[in-house]
């Protein structure tokens, strides 16, 4: 059994509720004193408080205490485990020792958010914490209000009243407004706090936007942070009248695909104005392309048996072919080139997302090198229309 005050495994004497048997507490948990007064730390008296979301002043640490000290006249608080130490309840280290390893709690003003934001870290929980957290926060998951990544042992900024919770990175990194989305190429956004009260859509992912996201003065648009630094291309084609973005899981999630009618759960082109998505391999093939390896355009056959000898290659990749596969072929010179050598497949939409937190920017190029391989898929009649969305 733990303690339900410092969720220390129970050892020696204890307290126990009759009537709840699983709330037990250490003598000496539940005997410690209802104030500390520690002038030389601080010069207000802390006050026993159950139940409480704080960044402790001294651990610059975001918990969920079931038991902490707060002063009522400055809003300085301490979670159990230091507030013990500082008062040398326990015999821990002196207060000397421990003001040379504080943690200095900053504050900051930030566009994302209308409140002041405290910088606290946010320790991997425990099961007793999670369920403290759950119960204080009012959600059992929690996520970063930017990024929408979860919150692992990271440095993060906090408002506990309006509970918005933040990466430090992505606070640093966050753009004051986006050139080009290509979720809403018409206009700028920028990024503003998202009032409580309407839920807002965000018109790329179809999902609510809560606390902070980026949008349109002159439209009616709101989207993610993460929506709105997405990287991608669009592309033009005859299967649909608008424009197509390149996407992925990361972006959308239970899209199905209108040809095959299966889950786009990998890389795909799609026109969220319209609903329309579709799978990379299942947009027509052109009946007739252009390609940098070859001088004559290419013709798209069902099958071709050039002879009776057996050995059929592809004379691009020069490896054996099936004969009875469509391939691509030019009339002129009898050049024949597999399917997949003429388009070669593109990796997941959600592995070219440009993560600002995690890559370089050197990484950049790489990434673009890696899209322009698209310029060998959907080719109608040698041309075809691409825009690279950038922010």
């Amino acid at each position: 059994m733990t303690c339900f005050v410092c969720l220390d495994i129970i050892s020696g004497p204890a307290y126990i509720c009759e009537t709840c048997l699983d709330f037990v507490l250490h003598k000496s948990c539940a005997e410690l004193p209802p104030e500390i007064r520690r002038d030389a730390f601080h010069p207000h008296p802390l006050r026993f408080t159950v139940g409480n979301l704080i960044v402790c002043d001294q651990c610059a640490i975001l918990q969920a205490c079931l038991i902490s000290y707060s002063c009522m006249y400055c809003m300085f608080n301490l979670d159990f485990k230091c507030a013990m130490a500082i008062s040398n309840y326990y015999k821990l280290p002196t207060h000397e020792a421990l003001q040379k390893r504080r943690q200095i709690k900053t504050t900051i003003h930030h566009f994302s958010h209308n409140h002041q934001l405290t910088r606290s870290k946010f320790s991997c929980l425990t099961k007793e914490e999670k369920n403290g957290f759950q119960r204080l926060w009012g959600q059992e998951k929690f996520k970063c209000k930017a990024c929408k990544q979860k919150l692992h042992d990271t440095q993060i900024y906090t408002c506990i009243p309006c509970r918005f919770v933040i990466h430090e990175s992505c606070v640093n990194e966050m753009p004051r407004q986006v050139l080009q989305s290509p979720f809403h190429s018409q206009h700028i956004l920028f990024p503003r706090p998202i009032p409580k009260g309407p839920s807002y859509t965000c018109s790329a992912c179809k999902e609510e936007v809560k606390g902070i996201g980026f949008y349109c003065n002159q439209c009616d648009v709101t989207v993610h942070v993460s929506c709105a630094k997405y990287q991608t291309r669009a592309i033009k084609h005859d299967c649909h009248p608008h424009q197509l973005l390149h996407l992925g899981k990361s972006i959308l999630s239970k899209i199905s695909c209108n040809a095959c009618h299966k889950d786009c759960d990998n890389s795909f082109f799609g026109c969220i104005k319209c609903d329309f998505y579709i799978h990379v391999e299942c947009i027509p093939l052109p009946p007739r392309v252009e390609h940098r390896r070859h001088l004559h355009p290419l013709v798209l056959k069902n099958s071709f048996v050039e002879d009776d000898s057996g050995d059929y290659y592809c004379d691009m990749c020069e490896t054996e072919r099936n004969p009875e596969h469509r391939i691509y072929f030019c009339e002129e010179c009898t050049y024949i080139a597999h399917i997949d050598c003429v388009h070669p497949k593109v990796k997941p939409a959600e592995e070219m997302f440009l993560d600002q937190r995690t890559k370089k920017n050197s990484d950049k190029a790489e990434i673009i090198d890696k899209m322009m391989e698209l310029e060998e898929i959907l080719v109608h009649n040698g041309k075809v229309s691409f825009n690279l969305y950038n922010t």
